[in-house]
């Protein structure tokens, strides 16, 4: 279990979403995320054909997508209490760039069971 959004945590979301099917969906994604125990935590994740092939801590040169939110957002949808789509029409998550592709398109691996599997498992990895 990790202390919050740590390089440790990042590096396990690829090795989490091994169980996504695969999909003609790909995107890259940065994510910066206020309030965590760390501060403000800057991460990407790169989606190849429904699967992440990369996630580390830092800045993308090129992304599709900026994601911005907190973390107790964050919380809300590892936990599945949240939906994404819910998030941003609440302002809670803003989405820069292409985020049709993001809201929209990506809803078919986030509406899989094996998406809810993978933030079930990104959940606990988190300290409480």
């Amino acid at each position: 279990m990790t202390a919050g959004l740590t390089e440790e945590w990042v590096n396990s979301i690829a090795e989490f979403s091994s169980i996504l099917p695969s999909k003609k969906f790909s995107i890259t994604l940065q994510y910066e995320i206020s309030g965590a125990p760390e501060g403000k935590v800057r991460y990407y994740v790169i989606f190849e054909e429904g699967k992440v092939t990369e996630a580390k801590i830092g800045k993308h040169s090129s992304p599709d997508c900026l994601i911005s939110t907190t973390f107790g957002e964050l919380i809300s949808i590892l936990e599945r209490n949240k939906a994404v789509t819910v998030s941003f029409i609440q302002g809670n998550l803003k989405v820069e760039g292409e985020y049709e592709r993001y809201l929209l398109e990506m809803s078919s691996i986030r509406s899989t069971q094996e998406w809810g599997s993978m933030l079930k498992a990104l959940r606990e990895e988190l300290s409480p």
